[in-house]
């Protein structure tokens, strides 16, 4: 049977799991394409001292980040937004689960970011400001394996700013 009439006979999560699976074994070799019981019986986790990881996301950066900063992640936004962007009149301001951070700059708004879940699916504040022509950026703080690094965040705002 063709993998198209597989698809349309309703067996299309199993025919992309598939297909996914073999992608993946040709990217990375066929230890990929073991089931994971048999990988870890046949090559055991290294030990956490000698892990090395493809993912530079797997390891905490050295370089500050929300995680790493010795208070909450506003706070840690906050300071990034004073020191590197003191040009602008930063405000937060509480917004349901979220929190709306506001640069100003001579009365005007020149950029709303949002600091929100990544469970959130409210979509309002950034429909909002592309009606009104501000930039807009959102930072999840609570999503695995994104650190918001110091330079992630000045890059990404320095950039929404026109910098």
């Amino acid at each position: 049977m063709g993998l198209l009439s597989k698809f349309l006979k309703g067996e299309g999560a199993k025919v992309l799991e598939d297909v996914g699976k073999d992608l993946l074994s040709k990217a990375l070799g066929n230890e990929a394409q073991k089931p994971a019981a048999q990988q870890s019986a046949s090559s055991p986790a290294p030990a956490q001292s000698d892990y090395e990881s493809d993912n530079p996301w797997d390891i905490m950066p050295a370089e500050e980040n929300q995680y790493s900063f010795a208070g909450p992640y506003t706070a840690y936004f906050s300071g990034i937004f004073a020191s590197e962007f003191p040009a602008y009149n930063v405000t937060q301001e509480p917004a349901g689960s979220s929190t709306v951070c506001t640069f100003r700059q001579g009365g005007a708004k020149a950029l709303v970011v949002e600091l929100k879940s990544e469970k959130s699916e409210a979509n309002r504040l950034r429909t909002e400001c592309s009606r009104a022509g501000i930039p807009y950026l959102r930072f999840y703080y609570d999503h695995e394996g994104w650190w918001n690094t110091r330079s992630y965040v000045v890059n990404r705002v320095r950039a929404a700013l026109g910098m």
